[in-house]
């Protein structure tokens, strides 16, 4: 299954199984490559990849003229979850997460840097970071370097994440385009009630980490606005170097559940400027937490 698949491609094949496991994504549903695209904040093409790798384990099926369709049941998936290694990849990038955290790593690179350090041959130097340029991590420079991308590896970046997110947010809910998915909010509501009916223990950092940003990206697609989606999509994409370097407090997004399913609540009741004030309270007790990598 894994052969010729990149990082990313199985990163997004287990995260669209995941979706299907909690309720997400339902058994039956068209998958289409924007939609995930947007959903993960990713290009359309390691999507593509991954549909590619799940149509090869039977949870989906590919119709003619049509696209992908989820045939499996959550019993299935979750199986093919629990199969699924952390890979040579993975590991690779954790470390380069952690050495860009610790400022052993320059912010430019080349390939012959990233080559000499971590002892890569030249396929598997580009296939790493190739992968992380998918992702939004590093950028290609004019010639032969890389670059990393803005992201909230000082106390300066963290703050003024949180109060560009305080400004868009809030501002997203209250938009005369919004309209609250039902469906949707109750599969995210029950992912946030399974995880506090479990145990810290049981549930990584990084699962932790996805369900934030997947639930802010979830108010951001009811906005209907291109603007605010793309923005929350940026702010994604700028936390992922946390989610590999495990930098991310458990016990801070446990408490966001509740948070969460508060605001989802109001937004029940139709009280989006409550549920706006809500987001407001929830970013600053975020911001005033402060960015854990940091002594």
């Amino acid at each position: 299954m894994t052969g010729s698949a990149s990082d990313l491609q199985l990163q997004l094949a287990r995260r669209i199984a995941e979706a299907i496991i909690d309720g997400t994504i339902q058994q039956g549903q068209h998958l289409r490559e924007t939609e995930l695209s947007s959903m993960f904040s990713v290009s359309r093409s390691p999507v593509r990849g991954a549909l590619g790798l799940l149509l090869d384990v039977h949870l989906v099926e590919k119709q003619a003229n049509r696209g992908f369709f989820v045939i499996a049941e959550k019993g299935a998936c979750q199986a093919f979850v629990g199969q699924m290694p952390k890979t040579d990849d993975q590991r690779i990038k954790e470390q380069i997460a952690h050495d860009w955290f610790d400022g052993a790593i320059t912010k430019e690179v080349s390939e012959g840097d990233v080559r000499k350090r971590y002892g890569l041959g030249r396929l598997t130097a580009q296939r790493i970071l190739n992968s992380l340029s998918d992702e939004g991590i590093i950028s290609r420079m004019p010639g032969y370097g890389w670059q990393f991308e803005p992201t909230l590896n000082s106390l300066e970046a963290h703050d003024d994440s949180y109060d560009f997110r305080m400004i868009i947010e809030p501002a997203g809910i209250t938009h005369q385009s919004f309209e609250f998915d039902c469906a949707g909010a109750e599969a995210q509501r029950n992912r946030h009630e399974t995880i506090l009916q479990g145990k810290d223990e049981e549930w990584p950092s990084v699962d932790l980490f996805r369900l934030d940003a997947d639930f802010h990206m979830f108010l951001a697609n009811c906005s209907k606005n291109r603007f605010v989606i793309q923005a929350v999509q940026q702010q994604n994409r700028i936390r992922r170097l946390l989610e590999y370097n495990s930098l991310v407090s458990a016990g801070r997004l446990k408490a966001s559940c509740l948070e969460h399913l508060d605001i989802l609540a109001s937004l029940k009741k139709g009280d989006r400027k409550r549920a706006a004030n809500a987001m407001i309270i929830h970013l600053q007790k975020a911001k005033d937490a402060g960015p854990d990598f940091l002594p």
